[in-house]
């Protein structure tokens, strides 16, 4: 079982920022100019984030024995939501997918995907051809099942695309309230956005996230603690998952359910939110 000592936790990169009518999600933030002296703060924090590069740049793709950069480039277009304003803004970069899913749910198959990051717009540099794929960010991306296994096209498949995005971020909402009540251990829910295949017929879309790897302090890896059906994980005994879905019931008096909890440690992806 884990264990339950109080914790102090920092939030994932990719963890979804949190939402609340009383809450804007901040902007980021240029660099101080080189000719301005870096606090000691500042100064920490570059060693720590020099010390993670080259601890990250030892690590092997796990994904490299799929040899995906040798995929077809494709180009994309990406849609973020912003709840705040409930709004989307879109951007451009390049993707390599594989064309056969690698895994599937009751609904939706997983492809599995690298994606660049996205280039600054003053960047001059536009050479995506001298990029090191297999050093390019894993991706899983989802989308809905058709009959033939193809890859969802419908009008219906791609606004379910979009609403699931907002279902994430709707999680990531009850995330935060729940962080807010001091628990033992808290809990991220992982970044989404919605992704467009300009080039392809009918321009398909799917939900994209990162792929999470790695093992959590106890050495476990990913684990789904319920779902949306009914089943509650007994083997792994976790109770800070069972505890902020049962949160949101209660919280919502009634009238929502955060379920689907899955994910490494508590770095949560792809819930679902039950609502009357």
């Amino acid at each position: 079982m884990a264990s339950f000592s109080e914790s102090s936790e920092t939030p994932p990169p990719d963890a979804l920022p949190p939402h609340s009518p009383s809450l804007t999600i901040p902007k980021s933030t240029d660099p101080p100019p080189l000719s301005t002296p870096l606090s000691p703060g500042q100064r920490k924090l570059a060693s720590q984030m020099q010390r993670i590069a080259k601890i990250a740049s030892k690590i092997e793709d796990p994904w490299a024995k799929y040899d995906m950069g040798k995929l077809k480039l494709e180009k994309i277009k990406r849609h973020q939501y912003n709840p705040d304003t409930d709004s989307w803004s879109t951007d451009e970069s390049i993707v390599r997918v594989q064309t056969t899913p690698f895994d599937e749910g009751a609904m939706r198959q997983c492809y599995r995907l690298k994606k660049l990051s996205q280039l600054p717009k003053d960047a001059t540099n536009h050479s995506f051809h001298a990029i090191d794929w297999n050093r390019a960010p894993n991706y899983v991306a989802k989308t809905y099942k058709t009959e033939d296994g193809s890859v969802n096209t419908s009008e219906e498949g791609r606004e379910a695309c979009f609403g699931d995005i907002k279902l994430q971020y709707e999680a990531a909402k009850w995330a935060h309230e729940f962080n807010s009540c001091n628990p033992p251990k808290k809990i991220h829910i992982i970044r989404a956005y919605a992704i467009e295949f300009v080039d392809r017929e009918k321009s398909p879309i799917m939900t994209v996230e990162r792929f999470i790897e790695g093992t959590d302090e106890y050495g476990v890896g990913y684990v789904k603690h319920n779902t949306n059906s009914g089943f509650v994980d007994h083997d792994m005994n976790r109770l800070t998952p069972q505890i902020f879905s049962a949160y949101s019931f209660y919280s919502s008096e009634g009238t929502r359910m955060v379920v689907d909890i899955q994910g490494v440690g508590d770095l949560y992806t792809d819930p679902q939110v039950h609502s009357i």
